[in-house]
């Protein structure tokens, strides 16, 4: 067979198994298919690749398995090949001039036939995600400052919102965060997310990021490397926290440990970032605190009086000044308490003031999660203080 021939083969097959998998093609396998030696195969993608058709990944080490007709017992014999991937113009050439072209095929989908690699990153908006928290009836999404991932969680989801997607966190030098999702975590999205999605997508090219992002290494980590990496997740972690401390009192102190609402800001604007800091506060301010349980606690354990819990005017005091008086008792310096005033501070602008329209410098998701984040140790604190009395 004469080298052009086998080229030709190469090409026809390779982009055939690419339309198929969006993968390489070894050198064995056209090989068999066109029955001739491997290494002619392999010196005829070298010289493919010489000429600007396609790339390979060189002397990659398989082992070629066959079966024993008189054992049947398996035999794996090592073999060395070259993984062969068609070049993005012969994709594009060959797509245009097939049957593909006339096909609704979602956008995502189609830069893989194109010749995006499945593991490239594509970027977005941070609004992408306001979808997916807006409906938590038919999403699960796990998100934090390395990202998470959105799937749907019901039965009673439409199939045309079907979604099962990685996302990351990347921090920009403008003092924003972009989303970062997998070539082929999108395309395996319905064309209608695939369409929402490309909507909400940013031009790579025109983004300048922040050097040492430790939240995205993570990220890459965890789904490049295949280490085992655990995110930190702020707000799990507060549900954790908080059912850790109500257990250890007959009655919860937080009469709810989950708000399923309380999430990052979408955008980094200030209304988005006070809607999530009010959503918070739900979860750790007054209007969630059972002052029975603080009242039972500081007169069983701390011998408080009913006098203590009022003013001079005899009006009970606030539910906050409870639960500082109960941080007073167990000598955790009210750190809880001046949290949750601050919360209060950013969620009155949210609740009370016209908020201007105005894109922030800084980054507003990473000073949420710095709420949370402080929150979280405060209520770890009391957490010791109660578990190990002076």
């Amino acid at each position: 067979m004469k080298l052009d021939e086998i080229q030709k083969n190469i090409e026809k097959i390779s982009i055939e198994n690419w339309n198929k998998s969006f993968g390489g093609t070894a050198s064995s396998e056209i090989a068999n298919k066109i029955e001739i030696d491997n290494s002619i195969v392999m010196r005829a993608m070298e010289d493919l690749v010489a000429a600007n058709y396609g790339t390979i990944n060189a002397n990659v080490e398989l082992s070629q398995i066959s079966i024993d007709s008189e054992t049947r017992e398996f035999e794996f014999t090592p073999i060395k090949v070259h993984i062969y991937f068609p070049s993005k113009q012969m994709l594009e050439e060959f797509f245009y001039s097939s049957d593909l072209v006339r096909k609704s095929i979602p956008e995502y989908k189609k830069r893989l036939y194109l010749g995006a690699h499945q593991l490239s990153q594509v970027l977005f908006d941070e609004s992408v995600l306001a979808r997916y928290f807006d409906y938590p009836e038919y999403y699960e999404l796990d998100d934090s400052r390395s990202g998470g991932h959105i799937y749907i969680c019901s039965e009673e989801t439409p199939e045309e919102r079907y979604i099962h997607v990685r996302h990351g966190r990347k921090a920009l030098a403008n003092g924003k965060s972009a989303i970062v999702a997998i070539y082929k975590d999108l395309a395996n999205m319905s064309e209608f997310e695939q369409r929402y999605w490309h909507s909400h997508e940013l031009n790579i090219h025109e983004l300048d990021f922040l050097p040492n992002d430790e939240a995205y290494e993570k990220f890459f980590n965890r789904n490049y490397e295949g280490a085992w990496v655990k995110y930190t997740d702020e707000l799990s972690d507060l549900t954790n926290n908080l059912e850790s401390l109500n257990s250890l009192f007959e009655n919860n102190i937080f009469n709810k440990v989950q708000n399923i609402y309380c999430r990052p800001p979408v955008e980094n604007t200030q209304k988005s970032y006070f809607d999530s800091c009010s959503e918070l506060f739900k979860l750790v301010g007054p209007d969630n605190i059972n002052q029975k349980t603080l009242k039972d606690f500081l007169r069983n354990n701390k011998d408080c009086l009913d006098k203590d819990f009022v003013y001079e005017s005899g009006r009970d005091i606030s539910k906050l000044e409870l639960l500082g008086l109960f941080e007073e008792k167990i000598g955790s310096s009210k750190k809880l308490t001046k949290a949750v005033r601050l919360l209060q501070k950013d969620r009155t602008e949210a609740d009370h003031k016209i908020i201007e329209s105005k894109i922030a410098r800084e980054n507003l998701s990473e000073q949420f999660f710095n709420h949370v984040e402080e929150i979280n140790a405060n209520i770890k604190e009391i957490i010791e203080k109660i578990k190990n009395p002076l």
